[in-house]
C-alpha cells in the first residue's frame, strides 16, 4: 500500500501525497510527540518529513526497506537533529526512561512484529536494552547516554553497536 503510494507521489500525484499523508500520521506523530515533547514541534517535524519523502519518493527502492521503515527513519532523524539544534532534552510523557513506550501510543505494527522485537529485546543483557531504548524512544545522543550511563563515551557507542547488531541477529533467526 504505501510502497504504491510513494510510486504514485514520484510521479506527481497530489492525491497520493494526501494518501500517504493520512496514512503516515497515525504512524509517525506520535513517535515525533514522544520525542520532541509538545505537539506544535511534531506537527512541524511531520511536515518536513513528509516534503523530505515527497522529494525522496522517486529514490525509494522497495527492495531495500519496507515503506514504513523508511518514512519512520526520515522522521525520526529530523526529530533528532531538532533536538540536537535546540540543546535540550525532550519533555518525556513516560516518567521511566526504562520502558518501552506503549503500544497504544501509535498506530502498532503488526502483532507478530511488535512480539518478535520485545522477544529480541527480552534477550538483550539489560544494560544493553535500556541504552537501546534511551536512544531510539527518547531520541539520546551517545555522549547524552554516556553522561546518563556513568559510561565512558566509548564504551557507550560500542555498546549500543554491539547492542544492535545482536538485537538485529535476535530478529533474524526463524
Amino acid at each position: 500500500m504505501l510502497e504504491d503510494l510513494f510510486r504514485r507521489v514520484a510521479e506527481g500525484s497530489e492525491e497520493a501525497f494526501e494518501a500517504l499523508y493520512r496514512e503516515l500520521r497515525p504512524q509517525l506523530f506520535p513517535m515525533l510527540r514522544r520525542m520532541l515533547g509538545t505537539p506544535e514541534e511534531a506537527e512541524e517535524v511531520f511536515h518536513d518529513a513528509l516534503l523530505k519523502l515527497r522529494a525522496a519518493a522517486a529514490g525509494f527502492d522497495p527492495e531495500k526497506a519496507r515503506a514504513a521503515t523508511y518514512a519512520r527513519v526520515i522522521a525520526r532523524n529530523l526529530a533528532l537533529s531538532r533536538l540536537r539544534a535546540r540543546r535540550a532534552r525532550p519533555q518525556r510523557l513516560e516518567p521511566d526512561v526504562h520502558r518501552l513506550p506503549s503500544a497504544a501510543a501509535a498506530d502498532p505494527p503488526p502483532i507478530e512484529d511488535r512480539v518478535r522485537v520485545r522477544r529480541a529485546l527480552a534477550r538483550l543483557d539489560p544494560l544493553e536494552r535500556r541504552l537501546l531504548e534511551a536512544a531510539f524512544y527518547q531520541g539520546y545522543s551517545h555522549r547524552e547516554l554516556a553522561e546518563a550511563f556513568g559510561l565512558p563515551l566509548g564504551t557507550a557507542k560500542s555498546k549500543l553497536r554491539r547492542a544492535l547488531r545482536k538485537l538485529r541477529d535476535h530478529l533474524e533467526e526463524p
